[in-house]
């Protein structure tokens, strides 16, 4: 899909939250909502309750924040220029539990094919250039 014209102006402050909490999907969901958009599209990445055979109860993630606060910005921004969408992205950083979320991503846009393609190509970019990393598993 190429660049489509804009459903909304690119956000003045990407929303972004990365922190020791439980994330919030309704809290995603409600930066990104507005009657201009038809597609809302939501991922969340949860962490498993095995790494290949190994049992896992929780894993620690941790961040350079200032510099993965910044990458994160600029990731959003790029793709809410690009295709007119408005995101909403919260990484969790500590431990946090099997089961539970460490990534959510929230995209509204005017239509489906650019909320899914923005969507997937934040989750990918964050996975590549954003410094926050697993420090250990706990099993």
């Amino acid at each position: 899909m190429g660049t489509k014209s804009l459903s909304c102006p690119p956000s003045a402050e990407a929303s972004v939250f990365l922190a020791e909490r439980t994330l919030s999907l309704d809290e995603a969901v409600r930066q990104v909502q507005s009657p201009k958009h038809g597609a809302l599209v939501t991922f969340l990445g949860c962490v498993r309750d095995t790494e290949g055979d190994m049992p896992i109860l929780a894993i620690a993630y941790e961040a350079y924040r200032e510099m993965a606060l910044k990458e994160l910005a600029e990731i959003i921004e790029a793709a809410e220029r690009r295709w007119g969408v408005k995101l909403s992205v919260q990484h969790r950083t500590g431990e946090v539990p099997a089961g539970e979320p460490s990534l959510i991503v929230a995209c509204a846009g005017v239509h489906r094919g650019e909320a899914f393609e923005a969507c997937q190509t934040v989750i990918h970019k964050i996975k590549s250039r954003v410094p926050i990393w697993k420090t250990r598993f706990q099993s």
